[in-house]
């Protein structure tokens, strides 16, 4: 059972072919993390009720580039005084709580724990334990479920998309790390469901006790599988849904039968 919720987001050296053209065809082997910004989130609520801020001091390429400097706002002297990777990726699990089993690793895209990875490997250190979640792509089955339509988002244009104002500084770890959490306690809060899910969850309470399958689905919207897949992941995630497994369909939870009666309650829009 996940006891911990973190939201990282990372910035990492770069350069622009201006900086240095060799480096910047190689990013991605050569970069280093230079700041590690994180929240901790409350389970019950996905409020933030911790944040975590550390520079890192970079040791292959210890001089930052001027277009990472201007992308990130890091300064030189935030990463001089700064510890190397070890030491600061100590810190930063001695904050979760001394150790990554047990917990829920947010990011956007799959980058940050990938480079965590990679850092931890060179620095002798054992593969984090943590379970990943790309917050990237869930909003954007979130989306299609809300929109009917394929769309991949940055992060500071998924939190326009919700109605909401990006705070801090663009990339920046500790800022990047805040938005995303918004994103997330958004996402996962079952009265934002999205349009299609919402549909699905009034249908299943209609059905109630009887579970219900895409056979049940195709009859009254004639449409292919892929929404239902969709919109299926996201009543899961929510803990709506169980899946009874062996073709028998899926199940409202007591939560699921809380909401749907709730939204049966609720005058429709005409």
């Amino acid at each position: 059972m996940t006891k911990t919720i973190i939201a990282v987001d990372l910035e990492a050296t770069c350069w622009s072919k201006e900086d240095n053209a060799e480096l910047s065809e190689n990013q991605s082997a050569e970069s280093e993390i230079i700041e590690i910004g994180a929240t901790r989130l409350d389970p019950a609520t996905l409020e933030i009720v911790d944040t975590f801020e550390r520079f890192v001091r970079p040791v292959r390429h210890p001089t930052l580039s001027n277009f990472c400097k201007t992308l990130t706002t890091i300064t030189q002297d935030d990463v001089d005084q700064a510890q190397p990777f070890k030491e600061t990726f100590a810190d930063f699990v001695q904050w979760m709580g001394g150790t990554t089993e047990g917990v829920l690793m947010l990011s956007w895209g799959r980058y940050d724990h990938n480079q965590l990875r990679r850092e931890s490997q060179k620095a002798g250190l054992p593969d984090p334990a943590w379970t990943p979640l790309n917050v990237k792509d869930e909003f954007s089955d979130w989306y299609r479920c809300q929109k009917n339509r394929k769309k991949r988002f940055g992060l500071g244009m998924a939190i326009r998309e919700l109605g909401m104002e990006f705070t801090g500084t663009a990339h920046r770890g500790i800022d990047d790390a805040k938005n995303l959490s918004k994103i997330f306690a958004h996402i996962r809060h079952p009265e934002h469901l999205s349009d299609q899910g919402r549909d699905l969850l009034l249908f299943m309470a209609e059905r109630h006790p009887k579970p219900t399958n895409f056979g049940h689905l195709k009859v009254r919207w004639g449409s292919g599988k892929g929404w239902f897949i969709r919109t299926n992941r996201e009543l899961l995630r929510l803990g709506l849904i169980i899946d009874l497994g062996q073709g028998k369909g899926l199940q409202l939870t007591p939560r699921g039968q809380e909401l749907g009666a709730k939204f049966q309650e609720e005058p429709q829009d005409s």
